[in-house]
């Protein structure tokens, strides 16, 4: 296989230049950008800094992604319905990966692939490519050293309006693009909704956690405002006893129904306990129905189905089922964000832990609320564990112990989400619910901080890397 960048995989004679060392990152989303800022910013500045050093040394991050674009998923309800409330609307969303990538220069190589397999033996990660133009062999793969190695591949749903679709995705030059075109699927079926021209007028939407609320909210907005209520049904399935039934307290799923019911009426209807067993008649505009079968043994056609239901882990298309819980999300064995899975074993875990050089971070790590405030208390503990682990090698390659004093960027951090608790569920552009550190907050305070934008103006920093300055 033709190898991208870095391109040998041999250990160089002390004749030779060193080869940099090789730092990939799996994902190039909130979690995926968010560590690629950190490191380029402070990280291996901190590091290149350590005395008894002849000369700094060399580093190499490779990004790889399927996606061209960074997709700021919190603003999806209000992109896919309400564009025109949104400022800037969805071009605001899509930002290029080349604004977060190209002020690093040659430090960073972005590469469009998925990774299929990683190879521990080797250090190498086996990639699939996307794009048309890289050169990779017949198969359009290739392989990538590493040295560090950095999984933030998030979460898939099973709906591409609310994730960027996995491997096996045809005929796309970018993930993004198959969320592109569901968003355009689900406009043209609402306006033919509005305007009378479809022949069902009931809409079913599956999931009653944060997305299924808000996506409810801003659809019974948009046909309220339009007066096209008359004869159309909202069905909301929750799948639970409740609304929003993780990460808050029952009362603010409780809310949440009144809300609706209170601002919408018999326009939209909340359903308990039932969940989508399977849907046929599914996807593009040109299909007029939609028909679900439930879990209750019924069946139902609709005009307009959206699945809002919750993901899973993307890691089981490349890693080891070892390393992976049973939603495929990462297995990591401290609170750094060290993978547990990485070939060392219990009994010498701590003596290892430093020099496996695999991490996660994001939607993907077990045990993560899939928020991107978690994301946000993340980022800086794994690259905190990367600093640590390699400046630890660094200062025993030269005979001094970990316990020198490091700066800042390289002394290891626990993580702790601050905020925990806290959940803002805006439901249409006028209020919604919402709690901090578990306490509820009134409709005003989610308008204000959240629904009002749907904090569109975090992604401009999450790109650029003043996020984390």
């Amino acid at each position: 296989m033709a190898p991208t960048e870095p391109q040998s995989t041999t250990t160089p004679s002390p004749t030779t230049t060193p080869l940099p060392t090789s730092i990939v990152i799996l994902g190039g989303n909130h979690a995926g950008l968010g560590v690629l800022h950190t490191l380029a910013r402070h990280t291996i500045p901190a590091l290149q800094r350590l005395p008894s050093q002849p000369s700094p040394p060399q580093y190499k991050i490779t990004l790889i992604t399927p996606n061209s674009h960074f997709f700021f998923k919190p603003a999806s309800p209000r992109a896919l319905i309400h564009p025109d409330l949104l400022p800037g609307g969805e071009a605001k969303v899509f930002r290029n990966l080349s604004d977060a990538v190209k002020q690093y220069g040659e430090l960073v190589t972005l590469v469009k692939a998925y990774a299929t397999d990683v190879d521990t033996s080797k250090k190498e990660v086996k990639i699939k490519h996307v794009d048309p133009s890289s050169p990779p062999d017949s198969e359009g793969t290739s392989a990538v050293r590493y040295d560090v190695l950095i999984i933030a591949t998030g979460t898939k749903a099973r709906s591409a309006l609310w994730t960027l679709p996995g491997l096996g995705t045809d005929g796309l030059q970018a993930a993004e693009d198959a969320t592109k075109r569901e968003w355009e699927g689900i406009r043209t079926k609402l306006k033919n909704l509005q305007a009378d021209t479809h022949p069902h007028h009931s809409i079913l939407i599956a999931g009653g956690g944060p997305v299924g609320v808000e996506t409810t909210g801003e659809i019974a907005t948009l046909l309220k405002a339009g007066g096209k209520t008359q004869g159309v049904t909202i069905t909301l399935l929750s799948g639970s006893d409740r609304l929003l039934n993780r990460n808050c307290n029952e009362n603010l799923g409780r809310k949440a129904e009144a809300y609706l019911k209170k601002n919408f009426g018999s326009l939209v209807q909340v359903t308990h306990g039932i969940k989508v067993v399977s849907v046929s008649g599914e996807g593009g505009v040109e299909q007029s129905e939609t028909t679900v079968e439930l879990s209750d043994g019924t069946t139902r056609t609709v005009g307009l189905y959206i699945d809002a239901t919750g993901g899973s882990g993307t890691a089981d298309g490349f890693l080891p089922q070892t390393w992976l819980d049973a939603s495929s999300r990462v297995i990591t064995k401290d609170a750094f964000f060290r993978v547990r899975g990485s070939g060392t074993s219990e009994e010498n875990s701590d003596a290892q832990a430093a020099t496996n050089g695999i991490y996660a971070v994001g939607d993907v790590v077990s045990g993560s609320d899939n928020t991107l405030i978690s994301t946000n208390f993340q980022v800086p503990v794994v690259c905190s564990s990367v600093g640590a682990d390699l400046a630890a090698k660094i200062l025993q390659s030269k005979g001094q112990t970990s316990s020198a004093k490091l700066p800042a960027p390289l002394k290891q951090k626990t993580f702790k989400n601050k905020l925990a608790g806290t959940l803002l569920v805006p439901i249409g552009p006028d209020g919604g619910v919402g709690q901090i550190l578990g306490w509820g907050v009134p409709s005003l305070m989610v308008k204000a901080a959240k629904g009002k934008n749907f904090l569109i103006d975090m992604a401009e920093p999450a790109v650029t890397g003043s996020q984390w300055k």
